[in-house]
């Protein structure tokens, strides 16, 4: 009835609801929500990486990012440091606590993966994957 651009925006909210959903449940028990776990992934991965950095690798907006860091400073996740090369540049790094569920998050965030792609062929997951790539880079924010 509403043709395939209806279908192609249902299919990315129902996944996207979807996964909220299976961390949300998976998340609580580490002390982290679906808001937080994607920059704490960043932050472990690229330790010191700045604020503004996080911001583009994640393709989410300068003011949640800062949000979102103020909420993983005051829950002992991450640390801020001013850099040495420029003081009005702040650098973040994961505690020892976010260093500690990481591996965790990782494991919930492949379980809910595998969940969805159970049934597809090695290929077909090989062709799936590169296709929401490029669908990805077409529509992530231009820096």
């Amino acid at each position: 009835m509403h043709g395939p651009y209806w279908d192609y925006i249902k299919i990315f909210s129902v996944i996207y609801w979807q996964s909220q959903s299976f961390c949300a449940k998976r998340l609580k028990d580490l002390g982290v929500t679906c808001g937080q776990f994607m920059y704490i992934l960043c932050i472990c991965d690229n330790p010191g990486i700045s604020q503004e950095k996080v911001a583009e690798s994640t393709c989410i907006d300068k003011s949640t990012v800062a949000k979102a860091v103020q909420q993983l400073l005051q829950g002992g996740f991450i640390t801020r440091q001013s850099s040495a090369e420029d003081r009005r540049v702040n650098e973040l790094y994961p505690t020892e606590k976010a260093k500690e569920i990481y591996p965790k998050i990782v494991e919930i965030i492949d379980s809910f993966n595998m969940g969805q792609l159970e049934g597809l062929t090695d290929i077909e997951r090989d062709i799936f994957i590169r296709l929401l790539q490029k669908v990805f880079n077409h529509v992530k924010p231009k820096t």
